[in-house]
């Protein structure tokens, strides 16, 4: 396996160089043809039952216009020294975001998506809901928080859970496992089950191994948060990306990540998702 497509979700109106520089250079990495999709949905379609008078009605449409030439001259400005294929995709759609970002998401390997500003207002006409999107899409999302500006994953944080989110989610990241110059396992666990948790870290590091892979294997008592214990280690650990698994119910629009809140999309470190 490896990232022959990657997707760049982009949000209309908004600075989305940080984001799509950052996939440019993933996708350099592995050769990857690069695809920019930006979708706006129209203001009648969340007002629910309050009718949207004509004139502002037509005063979105035009801002749809603007927005999405706009992102798509910004997406060909910034590709225009990458040296592989892409493709662009802007339009104007009734369908929630993450639902349409996700059916674009069959076309590609991995999907890169910002995260907006800690404090930011929600936006469901241009922005997609980035946990629905995780949940939704049936591909790793690697999320690109406003502050980073790195595409280097020399350093990998593995946040590791013995089930079937994180299983699936160092699978879906073996390609850039295998690129890391280093890569920890770690797992923080509840009382009496350390055992278990180092069983847990020891048998994935041991398929990674079996990948060419060494790893450095840590196993720690929950002491705070998960969130911020774990931001914690990154931080100890100087890791450019934590790969995890994805937990939640986006049907209720609410989600976990195995302990992990939205506390560790504020920082500056890139966050490796798999649902």
């Amino acid at each position: 396996m490896t990232y022959r497509t990657v997707m760049v979700s982009l949000s209309p109106g908004r600075d989305c160089r940080g984001v799509i520089g950052t996939a440019m250079e993933f996708g350099r990495q592995f050769g990857s043809v690069l695809l920019g999709r930006a979708f706006c949905r129209p203001i009648h379609c969340i007002c629910g039952d309050y009718s949207v008078p004509a004139a502002l009605f037509e005063e979105d449409r035009k801002q749809i216009d603007r927005h999405l030439q706009a992102a798509e001259a910004e997406f060909r400005s910034a590709v225009a020294p990458y040296d592989k294929p892409v493709d662009w995709k802007g339009e104007s759609s009734i369908e929630a975001l993450p639902e349409r970002f996700a059916r674009e998401a069959a076309a590609a390997d991995i999907v890169f998506a910002g995260v907006p500003k800690a404090g930011e207002l929600p936006d469901a006409t241009r922005q997609p809901d980035v946990c629905e999107l995780v949940m939704q899409a049936g591909r790793p999302v690697l999320l690109v928080p406003e502050s980073c500006r790195t595409a280097k994953f020399d350093r990998i944080l593995v946040a590791w859970k013995d089930t079937r989110e994180a299983r699936r989610a160092v699978a879906d990241a073996l390609p850039l496992l295998i690129k890391a110059r280093n890569v920890l396992v770690a797992e923080i666990f509840s009382p009496d089950d350390e055992a278990a948790a180092r069983e847990g870290v020891a048998r994935v590091s041991g398929w990674l191994a079996r990948h060419g892979i060494a790893v450095e294997q840590k196993v720690v008592p929950a002491e705070m948060a998960n969130a911020s214990q774990l931001t914690g280690l990154a931080r100890e650990y100087g890791a450019d990306l934590i790969v995890a698994g994805a937990y939640g119910h986006n049907r209720q629009g609410r989600w976990t990540l195995g302990g992990i809140t939205s506390e560790l999309l504020s920082g500056s470190r890139c966050v490796f998702l798999s649902h």
